[in-house]
């Protein structure tokens, strides 16, 4: 009899599944598709030669500046935390597949019973395999996994954006090292430029042929940028203490590595730009992310609709065991199929219909969330186009303008030498021609700082791979 019965419940079981699969008619929205412009209103910025977004640091002249990235990277703490909630999310993909298979245990169990009903006291033992499994609509529809894989997906996007992040900061303060560097050269040439100029106004002075307020006016400037060079000089310094506690490199190793790369004239190395809006966005983590979480959003609201549905269970055993009553002993297999339970959630006071409620409100606003997260994209992308051209036409007509001074003052030189020009003359006009320069290096720091801006903007070389989501979102 109990071999007629086994088959008749298995045959119970998947007529039961096949019922509850049948229900799972629903699919997921899948991700939204993005509405970006056909191209960019700002115009992209011209080169005879560029590289490819994700090898930027690398193909430059700024060796010193990639081998800092790499270190600064791997010491970060919000990698290790991106690469912390990456181990995360595959822990909770694993348990997401596995919800869809019988979880399988050994066990063993004892008892000794004394009643009436056993005279003398019953002994059994028992040992084998203990099997549980639970199907509800949400794992047959694949609603866990859909949840799971998004969140891994995200939180590779996340660990990227964190890269990116601490590669611009890096650059960021290489760049600003190097203009400071020269900067300070221009202040201290200006500081003896005005020590000598307080120094002939003394003499002036005193041989009757300048005004007390002149010295006292040569002696307040000579202060005021000798206190500039001491602001400048703490300022280099901050720089350089930056970038020891990004890189984790030791202090007196890192300047002099620095001491030739910074002596350098940088000079950014283009990268391409694509000009279709639609491949930027792609390639921006922040977009993936948002886009990843819609996907969570939608499985939430498949979760919430299918716990108002049916759910089948299903326990078995199957070992052996030994029984002692009366001094006879027996053993043999015993064997437990059951019981198989189909739960249908009848009331429950509007609970399991508010969540449904709120997971579809949570989906209305992830949804808002990533069409502003496009928005967003295209107007950084937008105005680091625009940052980019303005600080490269400063920069060139800045050029120009120091060019002109050198000129002016090679011209007055010669008048120096001819004696046609006095020495308090020669020593305005070198500071001029100094001031140009100094505001040629902040416009040079402005345009590198555009590059840095346009490089996070376009998201730094992220390439996400395709996820079955994308293209079937059942799966």
């Amino acid at each position: 009899m109990t071999r007629s019965i086994l088959p008749r419940h298995v045959a119970l079981a998947a007529l039961m599944l096949s019922g509850l699969a049948a229900c799972a008619n629903l699919q997921p929205a899948g991700l939204p598709h993005a509405t970006p412009p056909a191209s960019w209103s700002a115009p992209l910025p011209e080169a005879d030669r560029t590289v490819e977004l994700e090898r930027w640091w690398a193909s430059g002249s700024e060796p010193e500046l990639a081998s800092l990235i790499e270190d600064a990277q791997r010491v970060s703490p919000s990698v290790a935390a991106a690469q912390a909630r990456i181990a995360q999310a595959r822990a909770q993909q694993t348990q997401a597949r596995a919800a869809l298979l019988p979880q399988v245990s050994a066990v063993a169990s004892g008892s000794r019973t004394s009643s009436p009903l056993y005279t003398p006291p019953l002994t059994q033992a028992q040992a084998g395999l203990q099997m549980n499994w639970e199907l509800s609509l949400a794992s047959l529809r694949g609603a866990d996994r859909i949840e799971a894989r998004a969140g891994l997906e995200s939180a590779e996007a996340k660990w990227h954006d964190a890269r990116i992040l601490v590669a611009a900061e890096v650059a960021g303060l290489y760049h600003e090292a190097r203009s400071c560097r020269t900067q300070l050269r221009l202040i201290r040439d200006d500081a003896a430029s005005r020590a000598e100029t307080e120094r002939l106004t003394r003499l002036s002075l005193e041989a009757g042929m300048s005004a007390a307020p002149a010295l006292a006016t040569a002696r307040s400037q000579l202060a005021e940028t000798r206190s500039r060079l001491l602001q400048q000089e703490a300022a280099c310094e901050a720089d350089i203490k930056g970038l020891v506690a990004l890189s984790g490199r030791d202090e007196s190793a890192l300047r002099a590595t620095l001491e030739p790369a910074l002596a350098r004239e940088g000079q950014p190395q283009p990268f391409a730009i694509s000009a279709l809006p639609a491949r930027t966005l792609a390639q921006r983590p922040d977009v993936r992310i948002a886009e990843r979480e819609v996907l969570q959003a939608q499985a939430r609201v498949m979760q919430a609709e299918s716990a108002r549905l049916p759910r089948l269970s299903l326990e078995g055993f199957i070992g052996r065991g030994h029984y002692v009553s009366g001094g006879v002993s027996s053993e043999g297999r015993t064997w437990t199929f059951g019981p198989l339970a189909l739960s249908l959630p009848l009331f429950d006071g509007g609970r399991l219909a508010a969540q449904q409620a709120a997971a579809e409100a949570d989906l209305d606003a992830s949804l808002a969330a990533w069409r502003a997260s496009v928005r967003q994209a295209v107007r950084e992308v937008e105005e680091a186009l625009l940052q980019l051209q303005a600080s490269e036409q400063r920069w060139q007509e800045s050029r120009k303008a120091s060019e002109q001074a050198h000129v002016l003052l090679e011209s007055n030189g010669r008048l120096l030498q001819q004696g046609m020009l006095s020495q308090l003359d020669f020593e305005e006009i070198q500071r001029q021609a100094r001031a140009a320069e100094l505001n040629a290096s902040a416009l040079d720091l402005e345009r590198q700082r555009a590059w840095i801006t346009l490089y996070r903007a376009m998201g730094g070389g992220f390439q996400p791979l395709a996820s079955p989501s994308e293209t079937n979102p059942a799966a």
